[in-house]
């Protein structure tokens, strides 16, 4: 009878210790998960506030609107225009050529096109968008927009072209734009963007710091899958500054007129009383519209190889004796 009341009271202890150790235990642990708790809700609740932010929110950059070139009569030689464009984003696209495949069997885009948009996601941060095709028409937007589900990281983007009303008729005088080049990225994101152009030649060259003026920002929410839930705030930056020219733009056409028969000419037209200068013509010359979407090898091959050099302002490249023929 005492054997088995020692025996009751051993397995008592017993049971009372791992009761304790359980119970120690799950101290412990309700103790670290309510010290985690407060680690994360209430130490670090502002670093994680913010990364919560960064992942419902991305800030996107805006390109600033190109300031125009003008005649001395106010007359636009060189604006902008819209331009609806597909945009995709590396780091949202789960399989890039795959992406770009069943872009091509939405709208036109040839192989070399593919190339150069894998040259250009190379080149760039993966969170920059890279334009794969530009001057959208009405019905390609929709084709596009409607089948975005199955696009990952493409969109359609509205950008701006720069666009030159007189073409050759002053294409020497105003230059023109192009893609920045990848010798001419300094770090900047502003020249990474999709739709930013440069000045190449010149006043768009001379004057292209001034032109450009400065990105804007767009702050747009995301969901899980990346996709654009809505805008929330937008600001357009700072558009790029006015240049007024001294060029009489009607002179200019008139004389670009007269002289259309010539093989090569130049022409320089001055007030005498202020020495501004109201036409300088050099012909032939080239379409500088031509420039501002990428102008094509074959082109560009026919440009560089032409005897009368329509590249090169003879009004300040060349070197004739008074009144040559």
């Amino acid at each position: 009878m005492r054997s088995q009341r020692k025996n009751d009271k051993d397995r008592q202890k017993a049971l009372t210790r791992r009761a304790v150790v359980m119970g120690g235990v799950q101290v412990t642990l309700l103790g670290g998960l309510a010290a985690r708790m407060y680690y994360l809700q209430v130490v670090s609740a502002s670093k994680y506030k913010v990364m919560a932010e960064q992942n419902r929110i991305n800030v996107r950059l805006i390109s600033p609107q190109r300031g125009r070139i003008l005649d001395r009569y106010g007359v636009a030689l060189a604006t902008s225009q819209r331009n609806y464009r597909i945009v995709i984003v590396a780091e949202q696209a789960a399989d890039i050529p795959s992406t770009l495949d069943a872009i091509g069997m939405l709208v036109p885009l040839n192989q070399q096109q593919k190339t150069r948009v894998i040259r250009d996601i190379g080149r760039r941060h993966a969170f920059v968008p890279v334009v794969v095709l530009e001057n959208l028409t009405w019905d390609q937007v929709a084709r596009i927009e409607v089948n975005l589900v199955d696009l990952p990281g493409v969109s359609i983007d509205v950008g701006s072209n720069r666009f030159y009303p007189y073409a050759s008729k002053v294409s020497h005088v105003v230059g023109y734009v192009a893609p920045v080049s990848e010798d001419e990225l300094n770090g900047d994101p502003m020249l990474e963007l999709p739709d930013f152009r440069i000045g190449k030649s010149g006043i768009e060259k001379d004057q292209d710091l001034a032109l450009r003026g400065s990105a804007g920002t767009s702050e747009i929410e995301v969901n899980a899958l990346g996709r654009v839930v809505r805008e929330i705030t937008r600001d357009e930056g700072q558009p790029g500054q006015e240049i007024a020219t001294t060029i009489d733009m009607a002179l200019q056409d008139y004389t670009m007129r007269r002289i259309a028969d010539q093989e090569s000419v130049a022409v320089v037209l001055m007030d005498a009383l202020t020495g501004e200068v109201l036409v300088m013509a050099s012909s032939p010359a080239y379409d500088d519209n031509a420039f501002t979407h990428g102008i094509s090898n074959e082109l560009w091959h026919d440009l560089i190889t032409d005897p009368h050099a329509p590249l090169n302002n003879k009004t300040i490249q060349g070197v004739y004796p008074p009144s040559s023929r």
